[in-house]
């Protein structure tokens, strides 16, 4: 063999005596460099990290029988008095001889396909991580591929959740590329990496402090949204926020000393992540926000891009509003739910009209901003944002450029959100909450639906509360007129539900049921038609008969006419039984 043969060759790496830092705490092989240098492997060079041998050298061998027969006695003597002291020394003794502690020593009793795991974890990054980007892409892509969540519990539970999130997406239709077989990922279903994940959880998770755990619990919690379990979500949501209790962690000063950039960016995303998610429950769901930021002292995330930052790079946030970031829109949706945490309470006394806690108002100093006034305001926002956040692209399958169409999405429904709930608690007419219902639907009805279903449940969840907070209208009884309105919104918002419904693993029926609803007050208005008849002339009573509604080719000089007469009509008051299953028309459990 010539020697340009034997050197073109590749030459074979050779295993390092002793495993580096980094390679040591992957549990993988360390390879010494092509070059054949010892202070540097393979791996660390491939991955442009630093190789270090800093960990200090275990004896190997038995240890000296004097020393096994101490730990023996030490052994029998804690079964036979165990006591709270005796744990923490055995734990002690445990350190000292160097035996693995449980999240060290666990393995997966179940492991999903390499294959499966990344597959799903892409698509994460596809249609769940525009709105909740809960990690660096870079940094778990890498770890991923490596198989690294095969030996660390906390990397296995978060890993494990995420990936129960995103089969749930798939089997709703919310993947918009052709790149993916939708029945190649079936197996295992989502309950099942539901169930791997959470099986990995310790039960005392929350003090351990360890963020994968923490992740896990916000990525359960959304999982359970896409099962339409409201009562799952709560509980995953409230494990998440005794991992901030418990660390404190709504101040930064508290989070751990000495983590990198990428892991502070996460922590940040996370935070504002579920917060968000927080209010939007408390709303959707009448329930309470846990969340108050006036409490908070968390920055919000970068405005930069993943590929732009790693723990050797820090991130640098880019001002420029020609070519602004993702992240800009992303940081806007969460002004927008921090405005309407300050509205939630009165929104909670409207769904809860019964109140039986003594009220405490009188000392309590009240805003006297009106909320036209901070409606205004946020618009002025909205104006000075970047045009691409003004508009909903076409989905292009390239996640650079879609990302922006997805926060395009999320500020359209939370801007929306914030107008619907604003004028609802304010006691706004049924002509402005009918307005802006209607303006929601059309904006809605605008956006490509393939965004719509890749934001998937949420997003449904969002729209039913639309109908939820209309049933606020009712309450103080509607004219002929009004009524007509408040319907038509509410066929409207069926008629967007039944085209978003398809496929969707919880919601099936939900448009029907809602028209159900509505058929039962049409009954119920025919009813009372006919007692007031008596009460109306002959010409009106012909103009509001029985079959107004279905009347679609009536002219519209002819319906502005009926509109006219129903105006001059007495105020309708419904009984509270006819709204008993109006909670439930929107009930996807």
């Amino acid at each position: 063999m010539s020697q340009s043969e034997a050197t073109q060759r590749p030459q074979k790496s050779r295993r390092n005596r002793r495993a580096c830092d980094q390679c040591s705490a992957r549990s993988v092989k360390c390879r010494l460099g092509a070059d054949g240098e010892q202070g540097q492997c393979q791996n660390c060079i491939d991955y442009g990290e630093t190789c270090t041998f800093q960990r200090p050298i275990r004896p190997r061998g038995a240890k000296p029988k004097a020393a096994r027969i101490a730990v023996n006695q030490a052994r029998n003597v804690h079964q036979e008095t165990p006591n709270q002291s005796d744990t923490v020394q055995a734990q002690v003794s445990c350190r000292d001889e160097e035996i693995p502690l449980d999240t060290d020593a666990w393995k997966p009793r179940v492991m999903p396909s390499q294959a499966i795991v990344m597959d799903l974890t892409e698509i994460y990054f596809e249609v769940v991580y525009p709105v909740f980007p809960f990690f660096h892409r870079p940094t778990l892509l890498r770890r991923v591929s490596r198989g690294e969540y095969a030996s660390s519990r906390p990397l296995f539970a978060s890993v494990l959740a995420m990936c129960a999130l995103a089969s749930a997406r798939v089997r709703d239709g919310a993947l918009y590329t052709i790149n993916w077989n939708a029945a190649s990922l079936k197996d295992p279903s989502s309950e099942e990496l539901f169930r791997f994940a959470k099986e990995a959880i310790p039960h005392d998770a929350s003090l351990s402090q360890e963020l994968d755990y923490m992740r896990a619990y916000a990525l359960l919690a959304i999982t359970s949204i896409q099962y339409g379990d409201s009562r799952q979500m709560s509980y995953y949501l409230g494990l998440y926020h005794s991992f901030v209790a418990v660390g404190m962690l709504q101040d930064e000063d508290n989070w751990p000393s000495g983590i990198g950039h990428v892991e502070i960016e996460e922590r940040r995303r996370l935070f504002w992540s579920t917060y968000t998610l927080d209010i939007f429950s408390s709303i959707i769901w009448g329930g309470f926000a846990r969340s108050r930021e006036a409490c908070f002292s968390v920055c919000y995330p970068t405005e930069c891009d993943d590929e732009s930052f790693n723990d050797t790079n820090a991130p640098t946030a880019n001002e420029s509003h020609e070519a602004p970031t993702w992240i800009k829109g992303w940081n806007f949706v969460t002004d927008l739910y921090r405005i309407l945490e300050h509205t939630v309470d009165r929104l909670g006394h409207l769904q809860n009209p019964i109140r039986r806690t003594p009220s405490i108002q009188s000392f309590i100093e009240q805003s006297s901003t009106p909320h036209t006034s901070v409606l205004n305001n946020i618009m002025t926002l909205y104006e000075h944002l970047p045009p691409i956040f003004k508009s909903t692209q076409p989905l292009t399958g390239r996640l650079e450029n879609d990302l922006f169409g997805f926060q395009a999405a999320n500020i359209a429904a939370s801007l929306q959100l914030v107008r619907m709930v604003l004028f609802t608690t304010e006691n706004s007419t049924v002509d402005q909450k009918c307005q802006i219902a209607s303006e929601v639907i059309n904006g809605f009805a605008s956006v490509p639906v393939a965004y719509l279903r890749a934001i998937s449940s949420p997003l449904f969840h969002h729209l039913a509360g639309i109908g939820s907070i209309m049933g606020s209208a009712f309450e103080n009884g509607l004219t002929e007129s009004s009524y007509r309105r408040v319907r038509s919104v509410l066929l409207d918002l069926a008629n967007l539900l039944a085209n978003l419904e398809v496929g969707l693993y919880c919601a099936a029926g939900t448009s029907d049921k809602l028209r159900t609803q509505v058929s039962r007050i049409d009954e119920f208005m025919k009813i009372q038609r006919s007692v007031d008849a008596e009460r109306l002339s002959p010409w009106a009573t012909t103009q509001v008969d029985g079959n107004a509604f279905a009347s679609p080719n009536v002219s519209a000089g002819h319906q502005q006419q009926q509109l006219m007469t129903s105006e001059e009509s007495p105020q309708i008051h419904f009984p509270a039984e006819l709204f008993e299953n109006w909670s439930w028309a929107f009930d996807f459990n």
